[in-house]
Order: C-alpha cells, then sequence, then structure tokens
C-alpha cells in the first residue's frame, strides 16, 4: 500500500512539473512571477469580458480612475485620468486626461479614444455594459478634456473605476472586432502587454516599457497566469515553490499552510459572496413554496462553521454585510426540516416530481462538501438531489439555456464597482437573454423598485439604500437563491513577495506593485 501511495504522488508530482513549464520560446527569468489561476480566459474582448477575465484586464489594460482600498485617505487614484469634477446638478462629469500615452499597438490615448471605448461597451450590450446606462452624451473637447452627462445624477466617478466595462482600449484594436480579441489579443495601456495565450494552460504577460507608470529594477517583467484547476495542484505548487500565489485556498487548509516555511496565508477583505441560484422557470422550483423549502434545507451554520472553517459569515439577503446597502433586517429563512416538510406539502408538487439538479463547480471542495450535505438533508424531507459538477465554463453556457439549465446553479459574485445595486442588477434584474440572471427570474415590481434605487443613488443615498432594501426583501420572499455567506477572502502566496495590497473592489492582483525580497 505504501509503496502504491510512492507511485500515486510520483506521478502527481510529475503532473505538476509538467504544468509549470513554461511554454516554448518563453524562457524563465528571475523576475517572473505565476499565479495559478483556477481558470482561463473565456472572453479577451474589454468590452464584453465579465468574469475571472479581471485578473488579466487590471494588468494589460486601465481605466479612467482606480478605487483604493477601504479606509485610503483618497477614495481614488489616477489612472488615465489626472483629474475630475462634477457639476453642481450631478449631470456632467469632465476628466482631464493623461498625456503621452500610448496604448500597446502605438495608437496614442487621448480623449476620443477614450469616448469611443466607452461607447463601444455601451453598444454591445454585454458583460458589464450596463455601468454606462444613464449616461447621455459623451464629448472629447480636446485630446485631453473628456465630458459625460447622464440623464440623472450617477457616481461616474465609481463607474469609471469599475473592475469590469471601464477599461481603455485601442480604437484601432476595436476596429478588428471580439473575434480578434478572442484569438488572445490585447491592446490597453497598462503595464504588461500580452506577450502569449496556450488555451487552457497559460497566459504569459511581459512588461510595457513605455508604461506611464515607470519601472524599477525590482519590478516583475514576466507574469505568467498559469491554469491550474484542481485544488490540490495548485497548493503543491505553491509548496514546491512553482508558483508564487494561487487563487484556490481552501478554507481547511490556511492555517496549515500559513505554518509553511516561505508560505503566507491569511484572509483579506472581501466583497465576495456565495448562493446557489435556484432557477425560476424549470419544474418543481418553478413553484414558488417549493423554492421556499429549499432555503430551509441549507444547513447555514454548519456549512460556514465547518465547511468554510470560519472564514465566511452567514449570509442576510444577497448584499454582503461589508457593502453599504446591506439591511439587516432582512428576514433571511433558517434551517429547519419541519418547516420545509410543510413548505413541500403546500407547494403541491407530487411525490414523484421531487426531484431537482445542482450544478457547481467541481473543484471547489467548499460546494462539492456544502451540497453533499444538502443532498443528505434533502433526502430527509423526500427530494431527491442530482450533483453536477463541471468546470465552470461550461456549467455557466448549460445554465443560461432554459432546456440544459439545472434547478440549482451554484454563484459566488463580487461588485463591478463599489454599489449594492450590481448583485441586484447582474444577477436578477429581467434579462431577454441570461447572462448571469441564472435563476431566469422576472418580476417587474422587482425590476421597478430596484431602477428606482439605482436613479437615487447618484444623488440621494438614503433614499436609494430604502429602495434597495425594499428590492432585497422581494428577492428572499420569492426565494429566488439560497444565499449563504459572506466569504473571508483567502490568499496563499510565497512570503517573500512585497508589494500586495488586498483591495475588495477588485479581484485581481495588481503585479506591478510587487516585487521579491
Amino acid at each position: 500500500m505504501k509503496s502504491l501511495m510512492k507511485m500515486v504522488w510520483a506521478v502527481i508530482m510529475i503532473a505538476v512539473v509538467s504544468l509549470v513549464a513554461t511554454a516554448p520560446g518563453v524562457q524563465a527569468k528571475s523576475n517572473t512571477v505565476t499565479y495559478a489561476m483556477y481558470g482561463d480566459v473565456k472572453d479577451w474582448d474589454p468590452s464584453i469580458a465579465f468574469s475571472l477575465e479581471v485578473m488579466m484586464l487590471a494588468n494589460v489594460y486601465e481605466p479612467l480612475l482606480w478605487y483604493n482600498p477601504p479606509g485610503s485617505e483618497e477614495q481614488f487614484t489616477p489612472a488615465l485620468a489626472t483629474s475630475w469634477s462634477v457639476s453642481e446638478d450631478g449631470l456632467s462629469w469632465t476628466f482631464k486626461l493623461r498625456e503621452g500615452v500610448k496604448f500597446h499597438d502605438g495608437e496614442s490615448f487621448n480623449a476620443a479614444a477614450a469616448k469611443a471605448a466607452i461607447e463601444r461597451t455601451k453598444s454591445m450590450k454585454k458583460g458589464a455594459w450596463y455601468i454606462w446606462a444613464s449616461v447621455d452624451s459623451i464629448e472629447a473637447l480636446d485630446d485631453t478634456t473628456l465630458v459625460i452627462k447622464t440623464k440623472s445624477p450617477q457616481p461616474i466617478d465609481l463607474i469609471a473605476s469599475s473592475q469590469y466595462g471601464a477599461y481603455m482600449f485601442s480604437p484601432k484594436a476595436a476596429e478588428k472586432g471580439t473575434d480578434w480579441f478572442n484569438q488572445g489579443n490585447a491592446a490597453g495601456t497598462g503595464p504588461y502587454k500580452v506577450r502569449q495565450w496556450a488555451k487552457g494552460q497559460q497566459i504569459v504577460l511581459e512588461k510595457n516599457a513605455d508604461f506611464h507608470g515607470g519601472w524599477s529594477d525590482k519590478n516583475f517583467d514576466r507574469v505568467i497566469l498559469k491554469v491550474v484547476t484542481e485544488n490540490a495542484t495548485q497548493v503543491q505548487m505553491l509548496k514546491a515553490g512553482e508558483a508564487d500565489f494561487i487563487s484556490l485556498v481552501p478554507a481547511d487548509v490556511v492555517d496549515s499552510l500559513n505554518k509553511e516555511e516561505g508560505i503566507s496565508a491569511y484572509a483579506v477583505p472581501s466583497w465576495k459572496n456565495s448562493q446557489f441560484l435556484i432557477n425560476t422557470q424549470k419544474a418543481p422550483t418553478d413553484n414558488k413554496k417549493f423554492r421556499q423549502a429549499l432555503t430551509h434545507i441549507w444547513d447555514y451554520d454548519t456549512v460556514v462553521n465547518d465547511i468554510y472553517a470560519g472564514y465566511a459569515d452567514v449570509a442576510r439577503g444577497v448584499i454582503p454585510a461589508t457593502m453599504w446597502g446591506h439591511d439587516s433586517s432582512i428576514k433571511a429563512p433558517k434551517f429547519d426540516l419541519d418547516m420545509a416538510k410543510k413548505l413541500i406539502e403546500e407547494s403541491g408538487v407530487p411525490v414523484d416530481q421531487r426531484k431537482i439538479s445542482i450544478a457547481y463547480i467541481g473543484t471547489s471542495e467548499a460546494y462539492k462538501n456544502s451540497v453533499l450535505l444538502f443532498q443528505e438533508n434533502a433526502r430527509q424531507v423526500g427530494i431527491e438531489v442530482e450533483l453536477m459538477p463541471g468546470e465552470w465554463g461550461v456549467i455557466w453556457d448549460k445554465a443560461k439555456n432554459l432546456e440544459t439549465a439545472p434547478n440549482m446553479q451554484s454563484m459566488t459574485w463580487w461588485p463591478t464597482y463599489p454599489t449594492p445595486n450590481d448583485w441586484m442588477i447582474g444577477l436578477f434584474r429581467t434579462e431577454e437573454k441570461a447572462l448571469f440572471n441564472l435563476s431566469h427570474y422576472t418580476n417587474p415590481a422587482y425590476d421597478k423598485v430596484l431602477d428606482e434605487g439605482v436613479a437615487l443613488e447618484g444623488m440621494d443615498r438614503k433614499k436609494a439604500i430604502t429602495k434597495y432594501a425594499e428590492a432585497q426583501q422581494i428577492l428572499m420572499d420569492d426565494a429566488v437563491a439560497i444565499f449563504y455567506a459572506d466569504i473571508k477572502g483567502r490568499t496563499a502566496r510565497r512570503s517573500n513577495i512585497e508589494g500586495l495590497e488586498t483591495n475588495p473592489a477588485y479581484a485581481a492582483v495588481f503585479f506591478h506593485k510587487l516585487s521579491r525580497k
């Protein structure tokens, strides 16, 4: 048995070595940093990208502003805008732009290019385009002056710092279209250029020598984003020194990893939360009473305390408690199998139809263990649960189509920019064609209240919060999801990496700020 285990570990280590080997023509250097991420870039077009792509986007492209971590002296750091102001009526924002900046393809960045980027993103109506929905017009008064006018007062400074949908890209590249981008091409102004993309394997970013932020000898010249989908493999890579960061840090290994020589693992501030979206249009979860029953089958405390090892808090609604606009008075369901049984009977769903399917990212131990617990609890109240683990891109595509969608779908969400409406728009506002509304939820009353809150946010935050609270309670009453965990971020890295800044506004590492001791 011991010899068999030795053989297994030998195979694992060979696999690890092969995973971390750089592709042909890419020679490893001491000033290279490697990040193991759990999925590949799906959409390369910066007007469309709206998921794991943020790790690439935030290092290759720049917005007009960067949002600083909560508690900073200033709310924003200039990116491609050096100063900005808003009119007294809140309807006109003026940005003064950085001079002498070039895109990676040699084209000049100016107000006309910024105008073109925003207008393209808005007109494509994909990804996070909706952040610009209130924009009425954009003017390039001269090369360095951009004026954005809105239909109603809006926090354009927050929107301009978004981690999706706000990046500036070369007009020349945009002319080549989405197909060109999706071949692994990019043309931003950020500190790194895309050198290579080996689909499903890795992305290599290399130093943009003309970056306006400058370079020092300590900066990393090369970044390797290695696609590694398995938790165990990522952890082994970190221990072996073959990865400097890993993206899959199981809650139950954080403490043990932190005791390893040369590794730092710890909790970081987060606006992430996890839920299982419930399909409101597929039987039997098209029945509201049945959906409500499911919310009482989930063992919230056990999941948070045991499966997440205390690196999460029980959620109360869709908005994390760490984000403004969270409503602590939300009436959240509790684990109660007797209540679940009562609601199941009231639902009228026949006994032979009490079957549901759950899709989740198969490489996530937290998802897997949570749904296994749920499956057993569901069995006790007479519901059969089919588990459907898979790779994110695959299960996401299936969930968007009602014909292939499961009854429940795993989701971990973080905001596009710091506003509570991001969850409520992105996940639950009516969509003609589903993107992230994987509950396939449509409720005109909810949409109306939500839109009223969005319209108020730029001029009367208190009234906006009241509307957002009303919208959140509608979601709870309609049982559109099992909101179960406000996630405490977890990071694991080599201890010799310096300069890491944690910022819940961005699900990315800013590699240009880092160096190695």
